[in-house]
């Protein structure tokens, strides 16, 4: 009877062994891997193709890690490049639905955040404009483009859930045959984005160009709580202190790992060597 017993949990152990070996083993993205693609980035930074397939390689390795969360953006702006809008869609509204409080998860939704309401301000100015051939005018108000909306858009408030800056001008023209003509111009921003919410200005931009930071020292290294000392590279030799998680000029320390770190502002990853 004792015998039939051990016998028993013998098989159980076993069976548990065979079925964990058996188990795909967790995966995640190491910082060996993000600095790849990142010196991809940097040495063949109009690769969009190739950058993004390693960006999507990743992240199809380890979906639920956070660092997926910077290789899906980065590839969502390059598919933006390629004009594959609606993957880049897809990747920006995957980045936004994940969930943490790390500070990645933050600087990822704002980022996303950011490229959607471009792109929804894309389809907003295409509302006035039709109501613009309709009416031979601009409305007076965002209110007024409603009955262009098609499931949904375009629509009337940012990714941040605030209404959009719109405002109208008027210019005088040549006078033509004693008739004086005038121009209608509307002007359109995000409150959030304010000059930087156009589309073509911000794909204009080389990919980090707006995060001109050198990590110099290491003025704490407590995990969660480090802080970077950072110089401009714009010549200036300005220095700059950063903490996990807060902001300088727009741009945020996001990440501190054991090699690396990562900033962030609402157009861009920039991933750079963490100093001793």
């Amino acid at each position: 009877m004792r015998f039939g017993f051990l016998a028993g949990i013998l098989m159980v152990f076993v069976t548990g062994m065979e079925c964990l070996a058996q188990a795909p083993s967790s995966t995640s993205i190491d910082e060996k891997s993000l600095w790849d693609v990142w010196k991809l980035q940097q040495e063949k930074p109009d690769d969009h193709e190739a950058i993004c397939t390693a960006c999507l390689e990743l992240v199809k390795k380890a979906p639920k890690d956070r660092l997926s969360l910077v290789v899906m953006n980065m590839a969502a702006w390059h598919q933006l490049k390629l004009d594959k809008k609606e993957g880049a869609i897809k990747l920006f509204r995957t980045s936004l639905a994940s969930q943490g409080s790390d500070p990645l998860y933050a600087a990822a939704a704002n980022m996303s955040k950011a490229w959607l309401t471009r792109i929804d301000m894309d389809q907003v100015k295409d509302a006035l404009r039709l109501y613009y051939y309709k009416y031979i005018i601009y409305p007076k108000s965002m209110e007024l483009i409603k009955p262009f909306q098609k499931q949904g858009q375009p629509p009337l408030v940012d990714r941040w859930d605030k209404p959009w800056v719109y405002s109208l001008s008027e210019s005088k023209g040549a006078k033509k045959a004693g008739i004086e003509t005038y121009g209608h111009f509307f002007s359109l921003k995000s409150s959030m984005l304010g000059t930087n919410s156009e589309m073509k200005a911000a794909m204009r931009m080389p990919y980090a160009s707006g995060i001109g930071l050198k990590p110099v020292k290491l003025l704490s290294g407590t995990p969660g709580k480090e802080m970077v000392q950072f110089e401009t590279t714009d010549g200036k030799q300005s220095k700059v202190v950063l903490s996990l998680g807060l902001e300088s000029n727009g741009i945020v320390l996001c990440y501190a790992g054991p090699k690396l770190l990562i900033l962030a502002d609402l157009n861009h990853w920039a991933i750079l060597p963490r100093p001793n």
